[in-house]
């Protein structure tokens, strides 16, 4: 009888152990790994936040994207709030990315100390592993050339619980973006400028390929019709204004260049030997 409770109890403990190792294993795969940093359960309701320091002078515009996976993480509309910059354009119509821009010189927004950026929020679809990452291609103060000290960090909440504090933002590798968007301004992997890093005998940096002119007007008229306003702002009237300004100086250019052919052809018309 002492044999039988003995083997019984260590047949208890092994399904015991057994029970315990497969729920351990299922909720592992129940989760969701962000930038081999944040791990979270699929349901969660998390915060991004994009943090912005260390900047030498204030800010009067900047131009950025926003990426996500779309598969494992679904953007929350109109969850994205800019409290420091009060007319925001951004688009959140874009599945996997969100690009914005700002420019406001007479309300130039200060981060010598940390302060948020922008915030958003996701809810997580389905496990694996994904990453959120950024491209800047404008960042600049009051004397309009391109901030080269600064330090972005980001933060992943559930329920106002932080669960990645200050770490840095990839890169994108979208290629699209790196063609298309690439200005003065230069994206550095460890998310500081070229005058504040500690890392300035090796300071990788991401950069893609400037676009010409024309690549530049496309691109701004695609994304300008589509962006909306944030933090209340008058989204309507501003986008039309916007709209309207961008297809102005597309005819603008394109009425001069045929009155110069015009009047070249008129030249020569006039010279007697043609």
């Amino acid at each position: 009888m002492k044999r039988l409770i003995i083997k019984l109890s260590a047949f208890t403990l092994v399904m015991l152990l057994l029970t315990g190792t497969m729920a351990t294993a299922f909720a592992e795969e129940q989760t969701l790994t962000v930038n081999d940093a944040g791990t979270l359960k699929v349901g969660d309701k998390v915060k991004f936040t994009l943090n912005l320091s260390e900047t030498k002078e204030d800010i009067i515009g900047f131009e950025m994207r926003l990426f996500y996976d779309n598969e494992y993480l679904q953007y929350q509309k109109n969850s994205l709030k800019a409290d420091k910059f009060d007319t925001l354009y951004f688009n959140q119509d874009i599945v996997g990315k969100i690009p914005m821009n700002w420019t406001d010189i007479g309300n130039p927004a200060s981060f010598a100390t940390k302060g948020e950026f922008f915030s958003c929020d996701f809810v997580v679809q389905k496990p694996g592993e994904t990453k959120i990452s950024y491209f800047i291609t404008e960042l600049y103060g009051d004397d309009m050339t391109y901030l080269k000290s600064y330090k972005f960090t980001y933060d992943l909440s559930v329920n106002d619980k932080k669960i990645v504090s200050d770490a840095v933002l990839p890169i994108t590798d979208d290629q699209e973006t790196l063609q298309t968007r690439q200005s003065t301004f230069i994206n550095y992997v460890d998310g500081m400028g070229e005058e504040n890093t500690p890392n300035k005998d090796n300071h990788e940096s991401v950069v893609g390929k400037q676009p010409s002119t024309i690549q530049v007007i496309e691109t701004q008229v695609v994304e300008a019709t589509r962006y909306e306003a944030v933090n209340n702002g008058g989204s309507n009237g501003n986008n039309i204004v916007l709209i309207v300004v961008v297809i102005a100086l597309v005819v603008v250019a394109g009425v001069t260049a045929a009155v110069v052919l015009f009047r070249k052809k008129g030249q020569k018309n006039d010279n007697p030997e043609e």
